[in-house]
């Protein structure tokens, strides 16, 4: 699904007007976006948590060169499902699967 295809549902299940759902989609973003880069976690539930995550800088060996090097601390975005949408996600796959 494409972020269009996506407003369009929003359209059809909020009855807001195009743009409006536009608007709102990215304003969700932003917002999103600020505070995850804040290092806060945002909650979304019977679905799951969006959150910062940092990778710790390390030294990592390369076989080309037979040395060590400088790996600098990153910066990443992990989401973890609750198990409520684990358990609808099996439960489609089984269905498709018959």
């Amino acid at each position: 699904m494409n972020n269009l295809e996506f407003v369009k549902n929003i359209v059809q299940h909020t009855g807001l007007s195009l743009k409006e759902a536009e608007m709102l989609t990215a304003d969700m973003t932003g917002i999103i976006v600020d505070e995850i880069s804040k290092g806060n976690a945002i909650v979304f539930p019977d679905m799951g948590t969006l959150e910062l995550k940092v990778k710790a800088a390390r030294k990592m060996y390369s076989p080309n060169t037979k040395s060590y090097h400088e790996v600098p601390e990153s910066k990443t975005i992990a989401f973890k499902p609750t198990n409520e949408m684990k358990g609808k996600v099996r439960s489609t796959k089984k269905k498709e699967e018959q």
